[in-house]
């Protein structure tokens, strides 16, 4: 499997790319323009903007790498089944609580009766 970095980059420079060749042919054909404040020129940054982040994440940025980790398929199971064991504390917690707070109105109900 390919890592989520990798994956990520290709996906940011070809959308890029396809943004890009996009704008380029409703500027030929002369739907769009160049000038200022029309939607051609938000459509040229958007490509402008994923091109940029798929750059800086080919030179491992540290902004990127945070949104899209480089980890082979060995670290990932591990982060994985880390955050799976995390989760399951966290939801024994939460299980915790509730049977502390059904007790406590169960009790609560039993002494008005």
């Amino acid at each position: 499997m390919m890592p989520p970095a990798r994956a990520a980059q290709r996906l940011l420079m070809g959308g890029g790319a396809a943004v890009l060749f996009a704008w380029a042919m409703g500027l030929q054909s002369g739907r769009t323009t160049v000038v200022g404040d029309g939607s051609g020129t938000a459509i040229l940054l958007l490509g402008v903007v994923l091109m940029l982040a798929g750059v800086a994440l080919g030179q491992r940025s540290a902004a990127m790498l945070r949104l899209f980790p480089d980890e082979g398929d060995a670290a990932m199971e591990v982060r994985l089944q880390q955050e799976m064991a995390d989760l399951e504390k966290d939801e024994q917690s939460s299980r915790a609580w509730a049977r502390l707070e059904a007790d406590a109105l169960r009790s609560a109900l039993d002494e008005e009766a």
